[in-house]
């Protein structure tokens, strides 16, 4: 029993030492934000220079009417606040761009990666890997959805995004109409970034590298592991 209790004890201790930043809080951090409400951590960054828009509101279940025309990282602060009040919620109202990811990324321990940009994801990929911290990132396009964990302690922790993804960024694959992407694709892939970030802050052991795709056809996740030789 003691030796049990220690465990939990140490595992919420870890939790509590940790700091997560989400970058881009549309439709993907809208489904995730919910589900790291319980978690016991320091304190949780919302970034995101996009204002809520009527055309938000059928799939970014955070905002409302009244909430139009306000930052949705402000906005998702006041409700997280509300949901979660023990924990320490700061709301950066800009993009994450070459001039400012250093300085808004440094000092956290877990960054999830909730963009539909790939130019975006690809600067975050960098501070990520030049400041040690342990990326979640998650994306989807039409029919399909992906997670990935990059940087964080252990194997393979050199491997970046560029690693995985080889080749330059298409017209076709740079942003996301998630209009066209099925809502269970949404939740299945908010659902697995928050499975990974509580592994990473109860400090449970996480695989880097490892390509998760999630298929609405077949309602199935398929698993790929990169490694550099």
């Amino acid at each position: 029993m003691a030796s049990g209790f220690a465990g939990t004890f140490g595992r919420v201790k870890q939790e509590e030492s940790i700091r997560i930043a989400i970058v881009g809080i549309g439709a993907l951090g809208c489904a995730l934000l919910p589900r790291l409400m319980r978690l016991r951590v320091a304190g949780i960054t919302l970034i995101d220079g996009d204002r809520v828009e009527s055309g938000n509101l059928e799939r970014q279940d955070l905002y409302a009417e009244v909430d139009i025309g306000h930052f949705k990282a402000g906005t998702a602060r006041g409700w997280l606040q509300m949901g979660a009040p023990g924990i320490a919620v700061t709301a950066i109202d800009r993009f994450v761009d070459a001039s400012n990811a250093k300085e808004l990324l440094a000092g956290h321990t877990i960054i999830a990666d909730c963009t539909d940009d790939l130019h975006a994801k690809a600067l975050v990929d960098r501070v990520c890997a030049t400041e040690r911290i342990a990326l979640v990132s998650g994306a989807l396009h039409r029919n399909q959805g992906q997670v990935i964990v990059l940087h964080a302690p252990g194997a393979n922790a050199t491997i970046s995004r560029s690693d995985v993804f080889s080749g330059r960024i298409g017209a076709d694959q740079d942003g996301c109409d998630m209009r066209r992407v099925p809502m269970e694709a949404i939740e299945a892939v908010a659902g697995r970034m928050a499975q990974r970030i509580r592994e990473l802050a109860r400090g449970e052991e996480v695989t880097n590298a490892v390509l998760e795709l999630f298929d609405t056809k077949s309602a199935a996740w398929s698993r790929f592991e990169t490694s550099i030789r």
